[in-house]
């Protein structure tokens, strides 16, 4: 079949799924927080940067994050049963740029402890989750956790969205030359 674009006669019974060049640029026009999704696993750190996370509910309180299939982080997520999801602040840019590229150091400055699980310091929000379930759709995992703790704020969150940084209307676009992907 030809491109599935909306307004070209495309009806809602379509079967074939539309490029992942397609669906990645539509994407990014889509504004997100940007989230640190961490665990600990025999006296090791493991982080990744995600923008897939959303609360389910309220009573259970539940939330998801998306990690890649057969990352480090999502594997140690697993085996632990246990992970924390911090919000970055708008000051947080250079926490998410290296930790997309890295895993942190034992000693991670970006990171504190809290009931066993590492946080990232500052953070205008953070969620301590016991994993509920979990389940792989495409190249992703999605994990549902249960949360048993939280931390709340007075600080502005750094933002993503078509492929920059940014911040809350009024501040401007965090560190204009950056485009790192926040995924």
């Amino acid at each position: 079949m030809t491109a599935n674009r909306l307004g070209s006669g495309v009806v809602a019974h379509e079967t074939d799924p539309v490029d992942p060049g397609s669906l990645r640029a539509v994407m990014r026009g889509f504004a997100t927080g940007v989230t640190v999704v961490a665990t600990a696993d025999e006296d090791r750190t493991f982080a990744a940067v995600v923008n897939s996370f959303t609360s389910v509910s309220l009573a259970p309180p539940l939330i998801l994050v998306c990690l890649k299939t057969g990352s480090r982080t999502c594997a140690a997520i697993e085996r632990r049963g246990f992970f924390s999801v911090c919000v970055l602040a708008d000051d947080h840019q250079r926490h998410s740029e290296r930790l997309a590229r890295s895993q942190p150091a034992v000693d991670d400055e970006a990171f504190e402890f809290a009931h066993g699980l590492p946080v990232i310091r500052d953070a205008p929000a953070g969620l301590l989750c016991r994993v509920d379930s979990t389940l792989v759709k495409g190249d992703h995992v999605i994990v549902i956790g249960c949360v048993v703790a939280t931390k709340l704020a007075e600080r502005d969150p750094l933002l993503f969205y078509n492929g920059q940084y940014r911040v809350l209307p009024g501040q401007g676009v965090a560190d204009a030359g950056s485009t790192a992907s926040a995924k």
